[in-house]
């Protein structure tokens, strides 16, 4: 039961916060008081709580009255910018000039638009978020493929874990090395804007050193104990994979070596001896089940065949219900 619970809450909490990171808002954020003029043919300024949220394919600029004194006066304006386009943010740009809005949220805007010379900011927020966008998509398909193995074949279940935490990291690198190399930093009257890393990127960075390191953990539990592993859901998986994966022929030279695998035996009842491929001695006998001729041995009282001979076992399987049916006829 613990080994389900855990399982299941991190493969869950991961997704989780793939998801979350991916349409968050708080990659990059900064957040000032400022006094600046808000109205056209007005000199009153008034003191705002100025706050911008960058993500990966926008930014949302928050503008609200820090101290309010006259109800009148109320701000509280939240506007979004997308850059999925190349273009897109300069045409809503434009847009946010015909509509009026307060001057501190289009000198924000007017920087992350412009792509001359040094300002680069809003290109090189663009890039950072869009491979950033990429590596987080591949995450959670690695998640998805990484939950499917963990209910038929845990081992490697734990190995795509390593690759969605890997993948989660290689995302925190890829936008930190894209971001800006001159930090972005815009003065106001009273204030100043300059940016730090958000709750998206610390939390899928937290998040893919967890998953690196619990998948590790499988990893080592299961090299170390290979029979006695618990796996999740509680499902029986003495399968193939189960045994032989790593130690097929080290596991058959010692199940033969401990008299394990015991010779032929018939079967058959002896008014059936004269059937083909049988004998007394049991030479032949298909029906036989601890016969390892098709590179399976029995291990607590089930079968295990390795991948190398499962063709033949399946042959032999065949063969055999053949052979069951010609008796029973």
């Amino acid at each position: 039961k613990l080994t389900t619970l855990v399982s299941v809450t991190v493969s869950l909490f991961v997704g989780a916060v793939i998801l979350i990171s991916n349409h968050g808002s708080d990659w990059h954020v900064a957040q000032a008081t400022v006094s600046s003029l808000h109205r056209t043919f007005s000199k009153d300024k008034i003191d705002t709580e100025l706050g911008v949220h960058i993500g990966l394919n926008s930014v949302n600029i928050t503008l609200q009255t820090a101290s309010l004194t006259n109800p009148q006066e109320e701000i509280n304006y939240n506007e979004r910018f997308n850059w999925i386009g190349a273009t897109e943010i300069k045409e809503e740009y434009r847009e946010a000039l015909i509509k009026g809005l307060p001057f501190p949220i289009l000198t924000i805007a007017e920087y992350l638009s412009q792509d001359l010379e040094g300002f680069c900011w809003g290109r090189r927020y663009r890039m950072a978020g869009y491979y950033s966008y990429i590596l987080l998509w591949t995450a959670f398909a690695l998640w998805l493929l990484m939950d499917i193995l963990l209910c038929t074949v845990p081992r490697y279940g734990a190995f795509c874990l390593q690759l969605t935490g890997a993948a989660m990291l290689l995302t925190n690198a890829i936008y930190a090395l894209l971001l800006p190399r001159k930090p972005l930093v815009i003065p106001f009257e009273e204030g100043t804007i300059t940016f730090e890393y958000g709750w998206c990127f610390w939390l899928v960075l937290g998040t893919g050193s967890i998953a690196l390191m619990t998948g590790l953990m499988v990893v080592i539990v299961d090299i170390l104990f290979p029979n006695k592993f618990i796996t999740i859901l509680e499902v029986d998986y003495d399968t193939p994979y189960r045994y032989f994966v790593r130690q097929t022929s080290r596991t058959t030279a010692k199940q033969k070596s401990n008299g394990q695998l015991k010779s032929s035996q018939c079967r058959v009842p002896e008014s059936d001896l004269d059937a083909p491929s049988c004998s007394r001695n049991g030479i032949g006998n298909f029906a036989y089940e601890n016969d390892d001729s098709d590179g399976s041995i029995i291990i607590n009282g089930k079968r295990a065949v390795s991948l190398h001979h499962f063709g033949n076992y399946a042959e032999r399987e065949t063969t055999r219900r053949g052979f069951f049916s010609a008796i029973s006829r």
